[in-house]
């Protein structure tokens, strides 16, 4: 479920919650997102608010702003900073996309050779109409219409959006969750609940899964890295840049410290998770307080034993040749 967008009109404000791309395969992701327009007139929506920085609901604000969007798009400081990173990223990604499908005919006949959405200076267009504000802090997104961030949970600076609209009888209170957390997780803090809203906006990607408690997790974790360390093998693990991969680098350090599992080269084999990373130190105050206290007082849990942050493509390539037992946590963009 990717590209995100809802448009709500509230006493003739039309208000945008979320600009997201369509996520796929390359030339699938590519067809779509060229394919199937905004399904509004750009110029009628008055203001934006982005819940988190994931692209799947962030990557289409620098498009909407090139075909004349020019409103405030509103969110937490924290999202406001990681998103200026992910649509930068995004659109590289866009730039390496068309060139690699044109370059081999790959794209679709009937629309003929791939041009990207959008370039960094739209991305910088788009970045300059942020207006970034705290949690809990009351703000208006309309003259009658009051919104206000609520944790979510999800990822670093990830709300959900309380809306209040003033009516004659008093007013109504719409909530839109964004993506939903999960509860008593070790970076980010437990998702409030909005208070009696009158209408619930809900994205229920994982609304019928049961997830195993982090504890569970954990311990599966440590056996695999065990297990692969005593036949000498390599951990390699998948990982989304933003949120997961300092997880997993916030976890397997706890493992280290607690002696669960051997010490080993540990890699995260991506620069743009290195570019995040620095944002979640900048915004401890977002962060779960044992993790806040550990930053506050000068510590980094983003780091462990052996542990080295790759961005340099040779230096990528270079860990194929080697034999011994490591660990590399190998990033992708997203969501």
């Amino acid at each position: 479920m990717t590209g995100s967008m809802h448009v709500l009109e509230m006493k003739g404000h039309r208000l945008l919650l979320e600009c997201g791309l369509f996520q796929g395969h390359r030339k699938e992701s590519v067809l779509r997102n060229r394919i199937l327009p905004f399904p509004f007139d750009v110029t009628m929506i008055d203001s934006a608010v982005l819940s988190h920085a994931h692209i799947d609901h962030a990557g289409n604000f620098p498009t909407l702003a090139k075909k004349g969007f020019s409103g405030n798009i509103f969110s937490t400081p924290a999202t406001r900073d990681l998103a200026s990173i992910m649509l930068m990223d995004s659109a590289y990604i866009q730039a390496a996309d068309a060139e690699y499908l044109n370059k081999h005919e790959l794209y679709d006949p009937d629309f003929g050779p791939v041009d990207p959405l959008y370039d960094e200076y739209d991305v910088m267009k788009a970045m300059g109409q942020f207006v970034s504000v705290d949690y809990h802090r009351d703000f208006n997104v309309a003259p009658h219409v009051q919104c206000r961030f609520l944790e979510a949970g999800h990822v670093l600076g990830s709300s959900i959006v309380q809306l209040d609209v003033k009516t004659a009888s008093g007013k109504t209170r719409i909530a839109f969750t964004g993506d939903l957390g999960r509860q008593n997780m070790p970076l980010m803090k437990d998702p409030e609940a909005p208070i009696q809203p009158n209408y619930l906006i809900i994205e229920s990607t994982y609304g019928d899964r049961s997830h195993e408690p982090i504890s569970s997790m954990k311990t599966q974790l440590a056996r695999v890295v065990n297990e692969t360390y005593a036949r000498r093998g390599k951990v390699i693990i998948p990982s989304f840049s933003l949120e997961r991969t300092q997880l997993l680098v916030y976890t397997l350090n706890q493992l280290l410290l607690e002696k669960v599992i051997p010490e080993m080269p540990i890699y995260v084999d991506s620069p743009l998770s290195v570019r995040l990373t620095d944002i979640f130190k900048l915004h401890p105050e977002d962060l779960e307080d044992e993790v806040k206290h550990q930053i506050l007082s000068g510590g980094n849990p983003f780091s462990a034993a052996n542990l080295t942050y790759i961005t340099e493509v040779t230096d990528s390539m270079a860990l194929n040749g080697r034999e011994d037992p490591m660990i590399i946590i190998s990033a992708s963009g997203m969501c």
